[in-house]
């Protein structure tokens, strides 16, 4: 399976969750999602689903916060909840 297909993939399994699903330049990947009442930046998702959950009330700034990421080891701020 090949890069895209991975991603792809891996946006499927989050049942239409995952609006955006992507690699940093370390090679994590990385998605955007809303919940119910928030939005959520996973870090480190894989076909097993994800190491790492921020989210956001504030739906702009969970997007401002995803553009901001460069490696896995980076943390948004702002997020009310942690996972």
């Amino acid at each position: 399976m090949n890069d895209e297909e991975l991603l792809d993939r891996i946006k499927r399994l989050g049942g239409g969750s995952y609006q955006v699903v992507g690699y940093l330049r370390d090679g994590t990947i990385i998605g955007i999602g809303d919940l119910m009442f928030t939005r959520a930046i996973y870090i480190d998702l894989d076909l097993n689903g994800w190491g790492k959950r921020f989210c956001f009330d504030d739906r702009n700034r969970a997007v401002e916060e995803y553009a901001k990421l460069q490696t896995g080891d980076d943390e948004p701020t702002g997020w009310i909840a942690r996972r």
